[in-house]
């Protein structure tokens, strides 16, 4: 029996552990007619290939996520392909797999879990298929050698720390489909130069986008109605902010430290209501506000608004 097994590169597990199959290298556990790929006694190591589905005792399984934890910490890992059949990519999957270099994640994936790819440092691009609703916490956290990824319109939402520290990450394009953008979300992502944010988001929440250096200029689309706290905190390459209409309140130290900061286009004719250190070190009373004709009487009275330099009306509303 055991020659059998070593012929048909099957093991069964008899411990108690993640796993109850091993075939091909890689280990499963078994549903009733779907497998999970998971961990066993041994890191998996350099170009893992899952297969769709795999026969165990003469009984198919079709291989339909991968679990929780699966190749977590396996650095000796370079690429995985993952086929059609899987529909989830489980919490910490591949956490801290420093040596994966590439990842094609297929159109039959809906969710990504937390921590799914964090500490993955050598991974350099991914592109996140249509089928995908959920990227979780921290997914590609510190992924530093991340520079560029494609967030498709099917995605309703961006966690909390996603891409935080992601610093060769250059640019990034956020779907119509996008409501919220969470905290941290591309904190210090340091290399982040140009960031289009789409006009279904309602809210940037806390940290959003601080230490992102890089950053030059922000518009932030007329779906927005609030802004939080440090949202674009110590972005000192910024010399452009155009805040919408619809904007109502804006958090504290907001655009703190934006450094190079020239000119602030703010549209709502009612003031945003905020605290005074929104603009703190941003050297203000350098800076140009264009806000509209109608109510420029009320910036200038209204701090911390008043700070600024110089005040014009907007094009259009003098």
């Amino acid at each position: 029996m055991f020659l059998f097994s070593l012929i048909l590169s099957v093991v069964f597990s008899t411990s108690a552990s993640a796993y109850n199959v091993k075939i091909d290298g890689i280990y499963y556990y078994l549903g009733a007619k779907t497998a999970e790929v998971t961990y066993g006694g041994e890191k998996y190591r350099g170009e893992v290939v899952i297969p769709s589905s795999i026969t165990v005792e003469g009984k198919e399984y079709t291989v339909t996520s991968i679990g929780n934890s699966a190749f977590y910490e396996c650095s000796s890992l370079t690429s995985v392909t993952i086929p059609n059949s899987v529909t989830s990519i489980g919490a910490s999957a591949f956490w801290k797999c420093t040596g994966l270099t590439s990842i094609t994640i297929p159109n039959s994936v809906t969710s990504i879990g937390e921590k799914a790819f964090q500490f993955c440092s050598s991974l350099t691009s991914v592109t996140i298929p249509n089928s995908v609703t959920s990227i979780g916490y921290r997914a590609f956290y510190e992924c530093s050698g991340l520079t560029s990824i494609t967030i498709p319109n099917s995605v309703t939402s961006i966690g909390n720390d996603v891409f935080y520290g992601c610093s060769g990450l250059t640019s990034v394009t956020i779907p119509n489909s996008v409501t919220s953008i969470g905290k941290y979300a591309f904190e210090f992502c340091s290399s982040l130069t140009s960031i289009t944010i789409g006009n279904s988001v309602t809210s940037i929440r806390e940290s959003a986008f601080y230490g992102c250096k890089g950053l030059t200029s922000v518009t932030i689309p007329n779906s927005v109605t609030s802004i939080g706290r440090s949202a674009f905190d110590g972005c000192s390459g910024l010399t452009s902010i155009t805040i919408p209409y619809s904007v109502t309140s804006i958090g504290r130290e907001a655009f703190r430290d934006c450094s190079k900061l020239e000119d602030v286009y703010c549209y709502a004719e009612k003031v945003p209501s905020t605290d005074a250190s929104a603009f703190e070190g941003s050297y203000i009373e350098y800076s140009t506000l264009h806000v509209p004709g109608s109510a420029l009487s009320s910036y200038k009275t209204t701090a911390p608004w008043s700070g600024f330099g110089t005040f014009k009306a907007l094009e259009g509303t003098e």
